[in-house]
């Protein structure tokens, strides 16, 4: 900024708002250091371009999304994971940085339902006939499997634990080591 002022920071006001679409449809959305200069909103060029294309941006959709929508975040996160830009494209008028806290909401709400359904199922009591309770089984498809443990990353209300089922021969190697063979 200009003889090193401080840029301002917090809540955009309507004003700010305003003077910067008005500075965008004289200049466009590419130069965002000179938008910040000459508008006088003493805004970096950063804040500005974010402030224009997740909040301002004429094209962007200002409803709920739609369930069509929400499962396409769903399958196309399966698909490609955490690349919300890409998962963006393929949802017009809509933000990488609005998918990804789509995503983020719907996952913390997934989880603390699954824990209220934890909690909510009794253990099942064990009896001595271990056989009809279990199962899993000392069969050769399973006896090379030892159970791990993963954290889930997107339970914000304490960890999770997923026990998963890892080769014996992967569990004895450390995180960040190759097995030598």
């Amino acid at each position: 900024m200009e003889n090193k002022e401080e840029a301002r920071k917090g809540p955009w006001t309507e004003e700010e708002d305003a003077q910067l679409v008005l500075y965008v449809n004289l200049f466009g959305d590419r130069r965002w250091d000179f938008i910040a200069k000459v508008s006088g909103l003493k805004r970096t060029g950063k804040s500005c371009r974010l402030r224009w294309v997740n909040y301002l941006h004429p094209g962007l959709k200002k409803v709920k999304m739609t369930s069509h929508e929400e499962r396409l975040v769903l399958e196309l996160h399966s698909k490609w994971g955490n690349r919300w830009s890409r998962i963006a494209r393929k949802l017009p008028g809509r933000t990488d940085n609005e998918i990804k806290n789509y995503w983020r909401t719907h996952m913390r709400k997934k989880a603390q339902q699954s824990k209220k359904q934890k909690k909510s199922i009794s253990p099942i009591s064990s009896s001595g006939n271990s056989s009809s309770s279990s199962s899993i089984s000392n069969s050769p498809a399973t006896e090379d499997f030892t159970p791990a443990k993963e954290t889930s990353f997107y339970d914000t209300g304490g960890v999770e634990i997923k026990d998963l089922m890892i080769p014996a021969a992967a569990a004895a190697v450390e995180p960040g080591e190759s097995k030598k063979t």
